[in-house]
C-alpha cells in the first residue's frame, strides 16, 4: 500500500503483479531468442528483438497497475482498462474468483443491485510463487472495507 500524488489517495497494487511483468519479458526474450535461432536471419533477429520490444509495452502497464482509493470511490487501473466506482454504489467487498477466464483469486465489489465487479488489479494466485500473497490481497479486502465502513458512517 502506498499513499498516492493526490492528496487522500491510497494505491494497492497485486503482489504478483512484478512476476508477471518480469515472466512477460522472459517469455518473450526466450520465444525471441528461439525464433532468432531458427530462422538464422535478418528476419530472425528483426522477429526476435520486435517480440522483445512488444513484451517491454506489455509489461510496463502490468506494472502500472492498481488499484486507488479516495474519497469519491475506487478506480481499478489495468494493464488496458479502468473500472472506476462511487463508494455509493459499493454494498460490500470480498475475495473470490474472478469470473470468465482469469484465475486466482481478488478482491471483488459488490454492487447494490448484486452485480459483483472484479478489482482486477488485486489479483494474485493461490498458492504461487507465496501463499502470503493471497493473505495480501485479504488485507486489502479489510482495508477497502473499513474505508467504506467509514464513509457509510460519514454519510449519516
Amino acid at each position: 500500500m502506498t499513499t498516492g500524488v493526490e492528496a487522500g489517495t491510497t494505491r494497492y497494487a497485486s503482489p504478483e503483479r512484478r512476476w508477471r511483468a518480469g515472466l512477460t519479458v522472459v517469455a518473450a526474450a526466450c520465444l525471441g531468442w528461439y525464433l532468432s535461432s531458427r530462422l538464422a536471419s535478418l528476419a530472425g533477429i528483426v522477429a526476435g528483438s520486435a517480440l522483445g520490444a512488444g513484451s517491454l509495452c506489455l509489461a510496463a502497464p502490468i506494472i502500472r497497475s492498481h488499484l486507488a482509493v479516495n474519497g469519491g470511490g475506487l478506480t481499478d487501473r489495468r494493464a488496458f482498462r479502468v473500472v472506476r466506482l462511487s463508494w455509493s454504489e459499493i454494498a460490500e467487498f470480498r475475495v473470490d474468483r474472478p469470473g470468465g477466464l482469469w484465475g486466482g483469486f481478488c478482491v471483488v465489489a459488490t454492487r447494490h443491485d448484486g452485480s459483483a465487479v472484479d478489482l482486477l488489479s488485486t489479483r494474485a494466485y493461490s498458492r504461487i510463487p507465496s501463499a502470503r500473497h493471497l493473505d495480501e490481497v485479504y488485507r486489502i479486502c479489510w482495508s477497502l472495507e473499513e474505508a467504506a465502513a467509514s464513509r457509510r458512517h460519514d454519510d449519516r
